[in-house]
């Protein structure tokens, strides 16, 4: 399976995107009739609560699973409506390491109270992109994964650039019950120790956001993730 991650970002000029637009518009391009388009698997769309740059001009990610995209299939207007033309994205096909699964999403907006942590991240020169998700998988998803309150934790490899300029190599989720939770792992000296390791294999140049989830059609679940089945 697949996942389409998109980046949609403010235009620079002209009215800002509404996010309740944006997901009506993916409503008629991929729901019409009220059943998902065939080959769809999962459409949800993160709604930023809180950047953590200033002056960050990202609204909102549309995370996108179909069983497989085809060569025909990969241009932004197959995936995104038009009506966002002109509005900068960055659109990856990637595919999913799961640490922690994330709680089964059911409800159209899910949990109201649920805030997402995404961000994206970036190899070192001196990494190849094997050692660097080996390295992630084997030495920093069990430090970062271990942070009280981390309620999912999964890791999207880029495996091909759609659109937009940015060179990540990944994105990242992270999901918490409530931004309470979220904001009391500032102080867990786990999470000091998974920050004191990204340096170790990755550039300190990612963007970071939180964000709450619009469920359009809920992923389906990925079963327990390789940090949990090494933890049973």
């Amino acid at each position: 399976m697949v996942k389409v991650i998109a980046l949609v970002r403010s235009a620079p000029s002209g009215p800002p995107l509404s996010v309740t637009t944006l997901v009506e518009e993916l409503k008629s391009v991929w729901l019409r009739g009220g059943e998902p388009d065939e080959g769809l698997r999962g459409l949800v769309v993160s709604e930023v609560h809180k950047p953590f740059d200033e002056g960050s001009d990202l609204v909102a990610m549309v995370e996108l699973w179909r069983d497989e995209l085809a060569d025909d299939q990969k241009g932004w207007g197959h995936i995104l409506p038009r009506e966002v033309a002109g509005v900068p994205i960055d659109m990856w096909v990637t595919h999913e390491h799961v640490f922690k699964a994330p709680v089964e999403r059911e409800s159209a907006d899910g949990s109201p109270d649920v805030i997402k942590l995404a961000g994206t991240a970036f190899r070192r020169d001196d990494f190849t992109k094997e050692a660097f998700f080996d390295y992630w998988r084997d030495v920093h998803a069990p430090i970062s994964g271990s942070v009280p309150g981390v309620g999912g934790y999964v890791v999207c490899e880029v495996d091909e650039r759609l659109a937009g300029e940015s060179a990540a190599d990944a994105v990242l989720e992270l999901w918490y019950a409530d931004e309470e939770t979220f904001n009391r792992t500032g102080d867990a000296p786990q999470q000091a120790a998974a920050w004191e390791d990204v340096p170790r294999y990755a550039k300190p140049i990612g963007e970071f956001w939180l964000m709450r989830e619009h469920i359009l059609v809920p992923p389906r679940p990925t079963g327990p993730g390789l940090l949990e089945v090494a933890n049973a």
